[in-house]
């Protein structure tokens, strides 16, 4: 995959981010959840802008720019400014042999309620989305976690199975 391609996913991955942060900010009724979702807004936004000024080099550039480390916004390391994240590596799937088999009634229990795990399932295969920033308090747009969405999935990302390969895969549905 080139390098463009997988700063543009995680470009797509930061608004979507953005977006249900805002969502989650204009429903919000207990304020001490406040400062923690305006960071990472803070955070999702400035990434942005850094990938936003690197592919500006880059386009500007005969060769691909390829950063040897972290970009940090100040080098100075005075404390004023936040360091830029790297961008996040895909995970890696868990081998076949290694999968655990959900049924659909196992699924449902993976709520990320009790400090329980939130888990979904798209296309039979089921990812964890308990620390997905789009998944916060265990929802996305009304979505629950611990079923099947692969009809959801498909009517609202079609195309866009980048979004599934930054979640880790915990298994397969049965």
């Amino acid at each position: 995959m080139r390098n463009i391609e997988i700063i543009r996913m995680q470009l797509n991955f930061l608004v979507t981010q953005a977006r249900q942060d805002i969502y989650t900010l204009s429903t919000l009724s207990d304020n001490s959840m406040k400062p923690q979702i305006l960071q990472r807004l803070w955070d999702a936004l400035s990434t942005i802008h850094f990938l936003s000024e690197w592919l500006a080099k880059d386009a500007n550039s005969n060769h691909p720019i390829l950063p040897a480390q972290p970009y940090t916004q100040n080098p100075t390391g005075n404390g004023n400014q936040a360091q830029i994240p790297p961008i996040t590596p895909l995970p890696t799937p868990m081998s076949q042999s290694n999968q655990r088999t959900f049924t659909i009634e196992e699924l449902s229990t993976f709520t990320g309620k009790n400090g329980r795990p939130a888990y979904v399932a798209v296309n039979g295969i089921v990812y964890d989305v308990t620390n997905n920033r789009a998944w916060a308090a265990a929802t996305h747009f009304g979505l629950i976690a611990g079923k099947d969405y692969t009809k959801e999935f498909a009517s609202c990302h079609a195309g866009q199975q980048s979004i599934l390969a930054t979640l880790p895969i915990v298994g397969r549905l049965g």
